[in-house]
């Protein structure tokens, strides 16, 4: 699949080339700079594939970015105090899920409670960036992991080439103005065709009855994080990714998919 995807990316940048003088300079630099940032993640995820101390400690840096970009939901400074402790927590949570050993995320969660029952936002982002979009390191099967990301990022890809083309009905006008029923349907039936084909001729063992579900919670986590920035005037979370914005604008997906990507694993295993 990253294989896959790097050839995908490749082929964007020479179709981006060809068809340059038909776009504005602004849109063939923002296109430019996702292609580009889209290398950096496939061989992050590629090395994340090489061994699962790697693909922890990639969502372990996945969990710590995010939550610092979270805080700002809520006008949190995220102090020195806070990265100490985000760096503590994470590394705790990460050993957890390496040990697998319910306990100890069972433990660290009453801990976070405790230390910060004053501050329940706090507690919130923790849970949100730890807990749920962290839950699917669980799985120590790699390729599985991987497969399931790509496939939600390409129905992120889908619905916004289907929306584009497709869209007039808005789905979400004051949270989302460009989230369209078109985009949202069309997001779904290609993703759900593209895991078709990729299960029957690259035997990836997809569980194609689940995708139309899977991008439908996909949606909803996008939308999340989209109510939470209009509520503090943000376009992006974060300037990290170029053309892209923060971590939590490429892993927002993952927020309420990725614990039912561990329970799919879970029921195949």
């Amino acid at each position: 699949m990253l294989l896959l995807m790097l050839v995908v990316d490749i082929l964007a940048l020479i179709i981006l080339f060809f068809i340059r003088k038909n776009i504005s300079d602004k849109k063939f630099t923002n296109i430019k700079q996702r292609i580009f940032t889209w290398f950096i993640i496939i061989i992050l995820f590629y090395l994340g594939s090489k061994d699962r101390i790697y693909m922890l400690i990639l969502f372990g840096l996945i969990s710590i970015l995010s939550f610092s970009e979270f805080l700002q939901f809520a006008y949190i400074k995220y102090d020195n105090e806070l990265k100490i402790t985000s760096l503590i927590i994470n590394l705790i949570f990460y050993t957890g899920i390496y040990f697998k050993n319910f306990y100890i995320l069972a433990i660290l969660f009453i801990f976070i409670c405790l230390r910060f029952y004053k501050k329940t936002f706090i507690i919130f982002a923790f849970f949100i960036t730890n807990y749920l979009i962290g839950s699917i390191s669980y799985i120590d099967d790699s390729n599985f992991i991987i497969n399931y990301i790509i496939l939600i990022e390409l129905n992120d890809v889908f619905q916004y080439i289907s929306g584009n083309i497709f869209g007039e009905r808005k789905i979400t006008p004051n949270i989302s103005p460009n989230k369209t029923v078109e985009g949202l349907i069309g997001g779904i039936i290609l993703t759900t065709l593209t895991a078709s084909l990729l299960k029957y001729f690259a035997n990836i063992d997809f569980q194609v009855k689940l995708i139309p579900y899977i991008c439908l919670i996909g949606f909803v986590g996008d939308i999340f994080i989209s109510a939470l920035k209009r509520r503090v005037h943000l376009k992006d979370t974060g300037t990290l990714l170029l053309g892209h914005g923060g971590i939590l604008d490429r892993v927002d997906s993952l927020i309420f998919t990725a614990p039912i990507i561990l329970l799919i694993f879970n029921y195949n295993s």
